[in-house]
């Protein structure tokens, strides 16, 4: 059991340092909004796994399904991530939240956040392949039961979200270490990353019709 759930975290580990668009945006939302909002992104990002991690073992029906429609995902994908690029790459320098703020912002900036981190990991169609080949992996493995491959994924799943909220910690911790015109670097950076992401997705997509 021991050597399960390390086996666990050290997937859960990899996949926190795999550098994704929900990455970039996770730190960019801490530093500028705070921990409390950094960290409901990164529940709507675990929100996304779950659905992932459903779809792989609720059966081969719902993960054909999804196997059908991959393209379309992946091009609205790639649309999404290229606007969110844009609209931060393009955004004014502007003032990180104070201290307090953080705490009243409204219910409808949280469900912003939540549903920012769930969309930005549901429409990356390289999360949904990462779930179905490990998932894939366990199920074909000898060593695994069925009941301690839940376990696994559950434990891999909390390591992902308790690392995310972690990073959005530290991050948000760091917010008195930029000024305006550090922000508006930090905006265009990550808005350069991210429609590199929306890129590279549609060249996949394109290469693989080909």
């Amino acid at each position: 059991m021991i050597q399960l759930l390390l086996g666990a975290i050290g997937a859960g580990l990899l996949m926190t340092i795999m550098t994704g668009p929900a990455f970039f945006s996770l730190i960019r939302t801490s530093i500028q909004k705070g921990f409390l909002a950094g960290a409901v992104f990164a529940i709507g990002v675990f929100s996304a796994d779950l659905i992932f991690v459903s779809i792989t073992l609720l059966g081969a029906k719902l993960l054909s399904v999804a196997q059908t429609y991959q393209n379309y995902i992946a091009i609205i994908g790639s649309v999404f991530l290229g606007i969110i690029g844009y609209r931060y790459f393009s955004k004014p320098a502007g003032l990180i939240e104070e201290k307090g703020k953080e705490i009243t912002l409204s219910k409808l900036k949280f469900f912003a956040y939540y549903f920012k981190g769930l969309l930005m990991n549901l429409l990356n169609p390289g999360m949904l392949f990462y779930w179905i080949g490990l998932v894939s992996y366990l199920s074909t493995s000898a060593t695994y039961s069925q009941d301690e491959i839940k376990i696994f994924l559950i434990t891999c799943m909390g390591t992902v979200l308790s690392t995310d909220i972690i990073k959005a910690y530290f991050a948000a911790k760091m917010r008195h270490l930029f000024n305006p015109k550090v922000i508006h670097l930090m905006n265009r950076i990550v808005g350069i990353a991210l429609m590199i992401f929306a890129f590279a997705i549609i060249a996949k997509l394109f290469l693989l019709v080909a």
